[in-house]
């Protein structure tokens, strides 16, 4: 049979004591708060271009869609523009270390031009079909 010391059998009181006036306590804490969440504001217009009601999932999910392609193709002339640029850089470097000839840079770069412009009308149009 074991032999319980008083110290102990105090400090196990002191423990459950200690437990059970933490319990009301975590009790309040773990209740579940009923806030009401705030709605999601609709990124703009629907995809026929009219307002999106309060409640209509269906307008909801085409401007989202909407505002989706439209920083796709934003994302997308904006690599456009960085290729262009980064091919233009490493046509002067051939150029100036005389690999290329002058004709060469300005073929390239009259072709950029050509496709920036095309870049840019194509977004623009793509955008323009959406709303």
């Amino acid at each position: 049979m074991k032999q319980f010391h008083l110290k102990t059998l105090a400090a196990r009181a002191r423990d459950k004591s200690a437990r059970l006036m933490l319990a009301p306590a975590v009790a309040l804490l773990c209740s579940p708060a009923f806030a009401a969440l705030p709605t999601m504001p609709t990124p703009g217009q629907a995809i026929g271009g009219g307002a999106v009601a309060s409640g209509d999932w269906l307008g909801a999910m085409g401007a989202w869609f909407k505002a989706g392609v439209t920083i796709l193709g934003l994302v997308l002339a904006a690599l456009g523009f960085i290729y262009v640029v980064m091919g233009a850089l490493g046509k002067w470097r051939a150029y100036s270390m005389g690999r290329a000839e002058i004709a060469d840079l300005k073929e390239y770069f009259i072709m950029a031009a050509v496709l920036g412009v095309f870049l840019v009308i194509m977004v623009t149009y793509s955008l323009q079909i959406l709303t």
